[in-house]
Formats: structure tokens, C-alpha cells, sequence
């Protein structure tokens, strides 16, 4: 166990794996090693989850908009902008 916890990755680590380009670019004994800190620290598994929500609403606003949402978009800004 002691030999196992001298290579597990600090919460430090974790997050910034998980900042940068994720568990898909780290090797798969590093990606065990992770995951099985996830598995055990509450602070870096709840961090992870919000690490990935905020990826999915990155992707779901960078998608491409369609007309009608663009010409709305643009209504609502003029609108809340007052008159000039």
C-alpha cells in the first residue's frame, strides 16, 4: 500500500491534468494511477465532474448556430442595449 501511495498522483497533479489536455494524453499506468485517485478524493472527483460540464457547455456554444438563432441572438443584444 505504502508503495502504492509513494506513486499516486497529488491533487496538484490531478487537476492540472485534468486543466490541460486530459487523461487521454497520459500514459495508461498514469491514467490508472489518476483514476484511482479519483476514486478516493472527494475534492477531485467533484472537480472532474465540474471540469467536464464546463466542457460540454463550451461545446454546446461553439456549436455552429443556425440562422434564426443568430438574427434572435442579435435582437436580444440590440434590445438590452437600449435606445442610443
Amino acid at each position: 500500500m505504502k508503495l502504492m501511495m509513494a506513486f499516486m498522483p497529488t491533487c496538484r497533479e490531478v487537476a492540472k491534468t485534468l486543466c490541460g489536455d486530459g487523461l487521454a494524453a497520459e500514459p495508461w499506468h498514469r491514467r490508472l494511477l489518476i483514476r484511482l485517485h479519483l476514486s478516493q478524493c472527494d475534492f477531485c472527483s467533484r472537480f472532474a465532474r465540474q471540469m467536464d460540464r464546463i466542457c460540454e457547455a463550451l461545446k454546446a456554444a461553439w456549436s455552429a448556430p443556425q440562422g434564426d438563432d443568430v438574427e434572435a441572438f442579435k435582437r436580444r443584444v440590440i434590445d438590452r442595449l437600449g435606445p442610443s
